[in-house]
């Protein structure tokens, strides 16, 4: 009786115990109450001199929780209970009362350090899922001021916040962020929350309702499976519009979604309840690796388009003093900067119009696309000036092979989708051939499920590892008009990947040694760090993750991009071509030869402006020649109206035109 009696004291302390510290203190408590009145009445008792029950029970109480009242009791009765207070005393009230708090305070330290305290904060930038795009994302933000600030005065905000939800949000992730940040490392602006997207719990962890944009990038695979990274997107959308709708705030925060398969787009629209904007993330990269193989050097002009470190950079900007004014007066109405068309707004979508007719009367609510080194280049003119009316003169056609020979060394689940992009240029008519180890069966699989056009291209499958030297050579890689290297899934990391992939293009350049003319090398990566091994290499770059991470950093700062990169990056509407200056300089006007004007090879870009306005394009920039295998390619963007520039006959202007 007595032991089930004991156990079941035991048991309900331990019950009482596992409440937590709340629930602990509330023991202690009880226990130093229980001692103080028992010692008290029994020193009343023993030892008589008290005036009453309350000032023994007082008496008790401080030699409990002091222990230097211990050698002012006389008596030995006094004196023994006092002792015996005191040493519980130690026990219950310093050694126990200490071990509880010293536990609270670490486990309050420990659930501080994991993040899994809520957030609140306004108008601030969520990301959910560490990926290898979350950290050019959060990158991109921290360095564009001047988005930053315009997003923040749209929104109500006053500081930059970035909270990132992870599973696994500790101090090793903080330190590894704030190590890859460096100098924009900001403990204030970044805020670390561990959670998983797909449940209400960690999404309420970073008070996602009250945020001004939500991004949700593409969680990283080496598989050749799309339809798990969509389906987190889709659930973490699923779950944000039904709290969103039980609790709907004032304005929905903008989402920006990557999406591998577009067919799950309009399932995302119809899920969330607020303004929401889709990279399509395979689509894109496909869309980029196509123009370039066609138009090669695009990749150094879409680097600078998207980098906000250096260069120029897409700014929209708006204002009333727009309003009823035609194009031709904005045209050279930037003298640090280029116009490049205009963005409308479609209901709750944009329509982006670059290189319009120079009649385009820009309406209400219409924001104009400007190419600028600085947010404050991009400031409207205070006054708007008409310029002269221009001569038209016929573009210029661009020259393709009879039919383009393009060599493919790898394979993804990307490369169906690079296929069917092959297929949008009709007047391109291209052989590829695609080697890998991957089974040419599997492969050819894979490309029958995109029912692909075949008109125009023809498709050759070669089984064989790239990284063999007699089995490269046996394709004679420079009798091919284009190169492409491609990451392979089959590996288990995109470092392994990558390291195939720079082997693979080490070897190309061995290969073609000595060759009278070698075709031109575009290569695709993971690592961003990887990139600056090809700085002083022949060969183009395209880091998908890096592409991808700044679209949609640029997105979620100004949403009307989006509209803006679906034109430049797709078939139809606006595209950026290359032409030679000795090509493009015929006459300027009736009366002066610009062969006479071009004979000191002196030009103001302005001049090359005006040309191209003549011929319905946008001068943006020039590229030098024979700057291959220097950074940039070559590539100046924006240099300014008034910039002297000394040309060579093989150096090329940049234009924006309209076509197809």
């Amino acid at each position: 009786m007595f032991s089930r009696l004991k156990n079941w004291a035991l048991f309900r302390l331990e019950q009482t115990m596992i409440r937590g510290p709340a629930a602990r203190l509330a023991i202690i408590v009880t226990l130093v109450v229980l001692v103080s009145i028992v010692g008290g009445l029994l020193a009343r008792a023993l030892a008589p001199g008290f005036d009453s029950a309350a000032d023994a029970i007082w008496w008790a109480f401080l030699r409990l929780t002091d222990p230097g009242y211990l050698g002012d009791d006389e008596g030995v009765a006094k004196a023994t209970i006092s002792t015996v207070v005191t040493v519980l005393g130690y026990v219950l009230f310093m050694g126990a009362l200490i071990a509880i708090l010293v536990q609270w305070l670490g486990s309050t330290m420990d659930r501080l350090e994991q993040g899994l305290t809520p957030v609140a904060l306004d108008a601030h930038f969520v990301l959910l899922g560490w990926t290898s795009r979350t950290l050019t994302i959060m990158e991109e933000v921290l360095v564009s001021q001047g988005r930053v600030e315009h997003f923040l005065r749209q929104r109500g905000g006053r500081r930059l916040r970035l909270a990132l939800l992870a599973d696994h949000a500790d101090s090793s992730l903080r330190q590894h962020i704030q190590r890859q940040l460096g100098s924009n490392w900001s403990a204030r602006q970044i805020i670390l929350r561990s959670g998983s997207a797909l449940r209400l719990e960690g999404l309420e962890r970073v008070d996602f309702t009250h945020a001004g944009a939500i991004l949700i990038p593409a969680v990283d695979t080496t598989a050749s499976y799309t339809i798990d990274t969509d389906t987190r997107t889709v659930k973490a959308l699923m779950t944000m519009g039904a709290a969103l709708e039980e609790a709907p705030p004032d304005e929905p925060p903008l989402v920006v979604a990557e999406l591998q398969d577009m067919r799950y787009a309009g399932t995302l629209r119809a899920l969330y309840p607020g303004p929401i904007e889709i990279i399509a993330g395979d689509e894109v990269i496909s869309r980029l690796l196509v123009q370039n193989v066609l138009c090669p050097g695009l990749s150094h002009v879409y680097a600078e388009f998207l980098s906000d470190v250096s260069g120029s950079q897409i700014y929209v900007r708006e204002g009333p003093q727009l309003t009823g004014v035609a194009v031709r007066q904005l045209a050279h109405a930037f003298p640090k900067s280029v116009l490049l068309g205009v963005v409308r707004p479609r209901g709750n979508d944009f329509q982006a119009l670059l290189n319009p007719p120079g009649d385009l009367r820009l309406e209400a609510n219409d924001r104009i696309v400007i190419l600028a080194s600085s947010y404050a280049d991009a400031a409207l003119p205070e006054t708007i000036d008409t310029v002269l009316e221009l001569q038209e003169r016929p573009a210029l056609a661009r020259v393709a092979p009879a039919r383009r020979r393009v060599l493919v060394l790898g394979w993804n689940h990307r490369v169906p989708a690079l296929l069917k992009e092959f297929t949008a240029y009709p007047e391109e008519a291209i052989t590829i051939d695609i080697v890998s180890q991957v089974s040419a069966a599997k492969r050819k699989k894979r490309i029958a499920a995109e029912t692909l056009s075949t008109e125009h291209l023809e498709l050759r499958q070669l089984e064989f590892d790239y990284t063999v030297p007699a089995y490269l050579e046996s394709v004679d890689p420079a009798s091919y008009d284009n190169l492409v290297l491609l990451p392979s899934e089959r590996l288990k990391s995109d470092v392994e990947s990558d390291a195939r992939t720079i082997l693979g293009y080490l070897l190309l350049r061995e290969t073609m040694e000595g060759a009278a003319k070698a075709p031109p090398v575009l290569v695709e990566l993971h690592d961003p760090d990887n990139a600056s091994l090809f700085e002083n290499r022949r060969g183009e770059v395209i880091v998908s993750p890096l592409i991808i991470s700044r679209m949609m950093a640029r997105v979620a700062l100004r949403r009307e991009l989006r509209a803006v990169f679906d034109e430049l990056f797709g078939y139809s509407g606006s595209e950026i071509l290359f032409y030679r200056i000795a090509d493009y300089i015929l006459t300027e006007n009736a009366n002066r030869s610009m062969a006479t004007a071009a004979a000191d090879r002196v030009f103001h870009f302005v001049d090359l402006q005006r040309m191209a306005s003549a011929r319905g394009e946008t001068a943006i920039g020039i590229r030098r020649a024979g700057q291959d295998d220097k950074p940039g390619g070559g590539v100046q963007l924006n240099p300014g109206r008034d910039k002297r520039l000394r040309l060579n006959e093989d150096d090329e202007i940049i234009v924006l035109t309209t076509c197809r």
